[in-house]
């Protein structure tokens, strides 16, 4: 009996941690991450996002050669699943970083259709 003592406190903690009421969210710990809980304006959220952390590489000037222009709506919805990989792979934006309600926010918008909104 002795020799399985750790193994039954092993088993304890492991019900514990998977336990339902340790894995409620709690309301207050923040905006919600990670789902997409309302409908995600591109004038509102989206465009602004891009303006300040995209534009300067993806501004269409050809400074860039490999930056997609990503001035207009139609370019941003054309280019819409790239856009949503690069950033939750956190490849982009270069030298600078989004936030995870940004990344959400962005995945949020393109995985309901990139609307014009």
């Amino acid at each position: 009996m002795e020799k399985r003592k750790p193994l039954y406190i092993l088993l304890l903690f492991a019900l514990y941690l998977s336990s339902c009421e340790n894995n409620v969210v709690n309301e207050d710990d923040g905006p919600f991450v990670g789902g997409c809980e309302t409908e995600v304006s591109y004038s509102a959220t989206i465009r602004p996002l891009i303006n300040s952390r995209c534009m300067p590489c993806h501004n269409g000037d050809g400074s860039e050669p490999f930056a997609p222009d990503l001035t207009t709506f139609s370019d941003v919805e054309r280019l819409a699943q790239r856009v949503k990989s690069e950033t939750v792979s956190r490849r982009m934006p270069i030298g600078s970083t989004l936030s995870a309600a940004e990344i959400n926010d962005i995945e949020c918008w393109v995985d309901n259709g990139a609307p014009n909104n």
